[in-house]
């Protein structure tokens, strides 16, 4: 059985090593920093997600509504800190 391996990309930023590809390279079409978004969205979202997942026990539509504000504080949050 072959032994699995932790991906440290998902640990950190919550996206398979596969889609992190994707997201990367569609920053590169659209000359945005992936690593300005990969620490300012990605890392903040996945932290913070996890962080309340594992403190709350919500129905389905609560967590959307709850997800969906989180999103918006964090991109607000990283759009103050887009590199010029």
């Amino acid at each position: 059985m072959a032994q699995k391996t932790i991906d440290s990309i998902f640990l950190h930023y919550g996206v398979q090593s596969g889609d992190m590809q994707i997201i990367e390279q569609a920053c590169r079409d659209n000359d945005i920093d992936a690593e300005w978004l990969k620490e300012h969205i990605l890392k903040a979202y996945n932290s913070q997600r996890n962080d309340e997942n594992s403190a709350k026990d919500e129905k389905a539509d609560e967590k959307e509504k709850r997800e969906k504000k989180l999103i918006n504080k964090i991109l607000k949050k990283a759009l103050k800190n887009i590199p010029s």
